[in-house]
């Protein structure tokens, strides 16, 4: 959206510093709490301190609202584990590194993680094209990582997308029960998945 405008549309917040960001990250921690359905584009104004018609300026509806906070989630999720895979050896690393950045993010981000993943009943939503190129570009990475450990002879397994698969599933699970006052961090729980799943396919 252009910084060049000069006649703001009306209700239009002059004071935000990063209006999307602030405007998805009260939006996030609603529909976290409420859901998508028990969350209004009103409540979303009044968290932020803004008119509703200033929410318009930023975000067509409550749709578009919610499917940014899907996209961004889905983005920043591939960009941590990117980061924390490049500095892990092959194979069984590589694994524990991107799991662990999983649960780092979900740690760290969790209205947002959970507002995307379970914020419109979990599978009962429909992604949109760039959200789906998005999905699969993350679950493309873990793929690619068990399939180079494969290749390296570190795995045996006869289908890479399943076993990614049945990663994610684990990780994303953990946001229907996670504590963050219990007894495990998310990182120190991913850690144990990990040793679970690398004792299943390692070749020795």
């Amino acid at each position: 959206m252009s910084t060049q405008e000069t006649s703001p549309r009306p209700g239009r917040p002059p004071s935000l510093r990063d209006p999307q960001r602030t405007i998805c990250d009260a939006a996030a921690s609603l529909f976290a709490a409420k859901g998508y359905d028990g969350t209004s584009l009103q409540d979303v104004a009044s968290a932020v301190g803004m008119t509703k018609a200033g929410l318009y300026h930023y975000f067509r509806n409550k749709q578009d609202l919610f499917d940014s906070i899907v996209l961004g989630v889905l983005s920043d999720m591939l960009d941590s584990a990117r980061e924390r895979v490049a500095g892990a050896k092959e194979g069984a690393e590589r694994v524990a590194a991107f799991m662990v950045a999983h649960a780092l993010y979900f740690e760290e981000n969790r209205d947002h993680y959970r507002a995307a993943f379970i914020g419109r009943g979990g599978d009962l939503y429909v992604f949109t094209p760039e959200q789906m190129q998005a999905r699969r570009a993350y679950t493309d990475f873990l793929k690619d990582i068990l399939e180079e450990g494969k290749a390296r002879g570190a795995f045996t397994f006869d289908d890479a997308p399943l076993v990614a698969r049945g990663i994610l599933g684990m990780l994303n699970w953990m946001t229907r029960w996670y504590n963050p006052q219990g007894e495990k961090t998310a990182e120190e729980i991913a850690g144990t998945y990990a040793q679970i799943v690398l004792k299943g396919i390692a070749t020795d």
